[in-house]
C-alpha cells in the first residue's frame, strides 16, 4: 500500500505543476481581452447621444470653390542679374571732354575746314603690251606702276564742295622701268567731301621723265621695253577720311583710264588704258598749332593778375 502510494505521488505533481502553468499563461490573455472589449471600435461610432449633439451638414457654412492652381516659372537667367537694378553705361560721345587748356575734343565729326594740306602715297597701275621672249619660248606681259609721293592742297567751300590740287613725283617699279624710270603726276580734282566719306572727278598728266624706246633691262635674255609717252589720265576717287588723335587720315581709290601715246616694236598706237589708282596718308589742317596756341593764352591767363 505504502509502495503504490509512492507511485502516484510523482504523477500527481506533474500534473498539478502543468495545471498551474496554464494557469499562468491564461491570465494575461484574459485581461488584455477585457482591455480591447472596453475600447471603443471606430466602425461602432459615436453613442446615441453624442451624436444628437453634432451639428447638422446644412448648418455649416458654404466652403468656397476650389480653385486649380496655375504655377509659372520665370524664364531662367543668370544669377547675377537677379534682383540687380539696370546699369546703362554712358556712350563715349555723352562723357564730358574737357576742353578748358584748348584741346579739341577727338570724337566729334565736323565738316573740313576750309585749308587743308594733304601729304600722301600715291600709286597707280596701267597694263601694257606683251612680247614673246625667245630664250624662254614664253609671253611676257609689261606693266607700269609708279609709286609717287603725293603733296596736295585742298581747299573746301559751299559746306560741302572740294577743290584738290597735287603734285606726285616718284619711280616705277614694274617691269617697264628702264624704259620710263621717273615719272611726276600733277593732278586736279573736284568734288563733294563730307565729314567721312568723299568723291570727286580728276584729271592727271603723267609725265614721264628720263624715258626713250627701245629700251632693255641688263640681262641677257632681256625683251625691248614698251615706251609711253604723253599721258592723259581721268578718273573718279572715293575717299574716305577719319579723323584719329587729331590727325584726317584718308585713303582713296581711284578708276579710270589713261590715254597715252605707246611704241614697243613694230607697235605704236595711242587709245585709252585701264588706270588703277590707291592713295593712303593724311590731313594737316593747323589743328596742333591751334591747339598749342590755345593752351598759351589760357596760361598767360592764369598767370596775369
Amino acid at each position: 500500500m505504502s509502495r503504490g502510494r509512492s507511485l502516484l505521488d510523482p504523477a500527481s505533481s506533474a500534473l498539478a505543476s502543468l495545471a498551474l502553468a496554464c494557469t499562468l499563461a491564461l491570465l494575461p490573455r484574459s485581461a488584455d481581452a477585457a482591455q480591447l472589449e472596453d475600447t471603443p471600435r471606430p466602425s461602432e461610432g459615436p453613442e446615441p447621444a453624442e451624436r444628437d449633439a453634432l451639428p447638422e451638414l446644412a448648418d455649416l457654412p458654404a466652403l468656397p470653390e476650389l480653385v486649380e492652381p496655375r504655377l509659372s516659372a520665370p524664364p531662367a537667367m543668370p544669377a547675377m542679374f537677379v534682383g540687380l537694378p539696370p546699369i546703362a553705361a554712358k556712350r563715349s560721345r555723352d562723357r564730358n571732354f574737357d576742353t578748358s587748356m584748348g584741346e579739341v575734343d577727338p570724337r566729334g565729326r565736323e565738316l573740313p575746314r576750309t585749308h587743308r594740306f594733304r601729304l600722301t602715297l600715291h600709286a597707280h597701275y596701267v597694263r601694257l603690251t606683251r612680247a614673246f621672249n625667245d630664250n624662254t619660248q614664253e609671253f611676257e606681259r609689261f606693266h607700269y606702276a609708279p609709286m609717287h609721293l603725293d603733296l596736295g592742297y585742298q581747299a573746301q567751300f559751299l559746306k560741302y564742295v572740294m577743290v584738290r590740287l597735287a603734285l606726285g613725283i616718284g619711280g616705277n617699279v614694274a617691269n617697264t622701268r628702264n624704259a620710263q624710270p621717273v615719272s611726276l603726276f600733277p593732278q586736279a580734282y573736284v568734288g563733294v567731301q563730307g565729314k567721312v566719306v568723299g568723291a570727286a572727278f580728276g584729271y592727271g598728266f603723267d609725265w614721264t621723265l628720263a624715258s626713250g624706246p627701245r629700251r632693255l633691262a641688263p640681262l641677257s635674255t632681256a625683251l625691248e621695253q614698251p615706251w609711253i609717252s604723253r599721258n592723259h589720265v581721268v578718273m573718279g576717287e572715293f575717299s574716305v577720311t577719319s579723323r584719329i588723335d587729331r590727325t584726317a587720315l584718308t585713303f582713296a581709290l581711284a578708276v579710270g583710264g589713261m590715254q597715252s601715246q605707246l611704241i614697243h616694236y613694230a607697235e605704236n598706237n595711242k587709245r585709252f588704258r585701264f588706270y588703277l589708282g590707291l592713295h593712303a596718308g593724311a590731313f594737316f589742317d593747323g589743328t596742333k598749332r591751334r591747339e598749342k596756341r590755345a593752351r598759351k593764352r589760357v596760361e598767360a591767363e592764369g598767370r596775369a593778375p
